[in-house]
């Protein structure tokens, strides 16, 4: 089994919730950061990504499969559709996230998988597979009951998670994820209404072939007593496990529970502030809440003491809070500090590209538009991942000399700003990339395929479904349909594993259609223009031509 440990990848809630926005025109709508006085969600404390799921079936065999319980009726699992291949529950993985709540902090267990939907149900064809996520929130101290210190073998338990706001969520705008999931919280909150679902969770640690495993079940039931009462009857809690559940190992499933112990961790509190931890605690409460003044006053004092004097997170989250305070100049400070602390804990990573975005933002509220436009392209360049932050390039930085960062020793130096080598001399993937999107949006379209051709060779694992859309464009543009086809075709392909969202692929599926109708392959073509349509393309002169075509 994999062992677990803090992660940096960002598959949902793609950004920090304390990032800011520029406050100088133009400020286009893709640089906000800010999530004004919703709850603070955290970056994943925890990853649960392996897990082997056992189901009795029908004819008395019990069958497995890894992250995912197959159905009890064996002829289900005999079958290749992909409905049935998804078993009686999935999951890609597990995610655990803190959210601070009236000044305390409370879990968000995050359940990302795999579903979708038949275009023809009563056939079982033409299959169209989804996402989804589904997030339970609940005071941290119920983690405590799941995995608590004294661990008892073979026996086994179960907990009620006491669930305070849940929901589910399919083929989402990851570009809002994130805003959705806390304005949900806010309003569950607000509103004191009761989570229609609560999650109740069965554990059985074991010992086993000199193995120490845990087996488990995330039972999501309606949130009213006379549904899940019966699920925590003393005794019926031989039953819990009898049929199906999830196995891992024993510390992997701890770590993943219990991902705080023994680590440095924000410690709850009550009243006033006294220790440094409480004063960093109460400076991130302060911030969620708006009261910005004396969330500054809080990570100053925290400031004074290890392990926040060297805390990068301490000075970020106090930048955020003096430019939320109109204090840009004074926030750089911060942020140059956060930025020089890089955390050697890799749970971290991910924050601190945040960081080093955020100071872009703060650099372009002062007007250092070269300076914001190297900090955006930096945190790129080393791994930060947001829907926004390319569109925030293109829109901003069209006259920017790209150079290679001291943050980036990895990256291959750029040329000298100012030069004017041929493209196909040119090392620095970002410059040449970025380069032939101007020039594409310049109509220069010849010279913005040798940028997307020599981009390609030196990074043939960049963001496959933009750059090979982008070059499709201009084969389309050029007149070159059979390769316009071949590279919509990979950029679909690509978009399948990856979240392409469906304004993107309805135009690509578009576009590929329009190089088929001029090589004069109709069928094709209005098979595509007709799932263009179903993907969300209303545009009338387009929708006009398509029906003219395709009677």
């Amino acid at each position: 089994m994999k062992r677990i440990v803090l992660t940096v990848i960002a598959l949902i809630f793609l950004h920090l919730t304390y990032g800011q926005q520029p406050t100088q025109a133009p400020a286009p709508q893709s640089i906000e950061r800010s999530m004004g006085n919703l709850p603070l969600i955290s970056e994943p404390r925890s990853f649960l990504e392996t897990a082997t799921g056992w189901m009795l079936q029908d004819n008395g065999e019990w069958i497995s499969d890894e992250n995912r319980i197959p159905f009890k009726d064996s002829e289900f699992n005999k079958s290749s559709k992909a409905l049935y291949k998804l078993g009686k529950e999935n999951f890609e993985f597990l995610q655990l996230r803190d959210v601070v709540l009236n000044n305390e902090i409370y879990c968000i267990f995050v359940i990302v998988f795999r579903t979708g939907w038949y275009e023809f149900p009563i056939l079982l064809e033409g299959w169209h597979k989804q996402q989804g996520i589904s997030y339970f929130v609940f005071k941290k101290s119920k983690l405590l009951e799941v995995v608590p210190d004294k661990i008892e073998f073979n026996k086994p338990n179960i907990i009620n998670m006491d669930v305070v706001c849940e929901g589910t969520l399919v083929d989402f705008d990851i570009k809002t994820l994130n805003s959705t999931v806390a304005y949900h919280i806010q309003k569950t909150f607000a509103d004191k209404t009761i989570a229609s679902h609560n999650l109740l969770m069965a554990v059985m640690p074991l010992q086993s072939g000199g193995e120490s495993l845990m087996r488990f079940r995330l039972i999501q039931v309606t949130n009213k007593k006379k549904f899940y009462l019966p699920y925590l009857d003393v005794k019926d809690r031989d039953k819990l496990f009898r049929s199906s559940y999830y196995e891992t190992d024993l510390e992997s499933f701890r770590s993943f529970i219990r991902y705080d112990a023994g680590a440095v961790s924000v410690p709850q509190f009550a009243g006033s502030a006294k220790t440094p931890e409480e004063f960093f605690k109460r400076g991130i409460s302060n911030y969620s809440l708006g009261n910005y003044g004396q969330s500054i006053a809080d990570f100053t004092e925290a400031s004074k003491f290890p392990p926040y004097t060297d805390f990068f997170l301490t000075y970020a989250y106090r930048a955020n809070a003096r430019q939320k305070a109109g204090d840009n100049f004074e926030a750089l400070h911060d942020f140059d500090r956060a930025v020089s602390l890089k955390p050697a804990d890799q749970g971290y990573y991910s924050a601190w590209l945040t960081t080093i975005y955020n100071r872009g933002v703060a650099k372009y509220n002062l007007k250092d538009y070269e300076g914001a436009c190297q900090d955006w392209q930096t945190a790129i360049q080393m791994g930060f991942k947001d829907i926004g932050s390319d569109q925030t390039i293109k829109e901003n930085c069209k006259n920017y000399k790209f150079s290679a960062s001291s943050l980036t020793p990895n990256t291959v130096p750029s040329t000298v700003p100012g030069s004017s080598s041929p493209t196909d001399k040119q090392t620095d993937y970002y410059k040449v990339y970025w380069e032939g999107v101007w020039k594409y949006d310049d109509g220069n379209y010849s010279e913005a395929l040798k940028n997307f051709n020599r981009a390609l060779e030196l990074k043939p694992q960049a963001n496959t479904t933009t750059i090979y859309n982008y070059r499709g464009n201009c084969k389309l543009k050029l007149n070159d349909y059979n390769g316009a086809v071949g590279d919509f075709s990979i950029a679909i392909n690509y978009s399948a594993s990856s979240q392409t969202d469906n304004n993107t692929l309805k135009t690509t599926y578009y576009n590929r259609g329009l190089a088929n109708y001029f090589l004069g392959n109709t069928n094709i073509a209005c098979s595509d223009f007709n799932k263009s349509i179903s993907l969300g393309l209303t545009e009338s002169n387009l929708v006009q031509f398509i029906r003219q075509v395709c009677k």
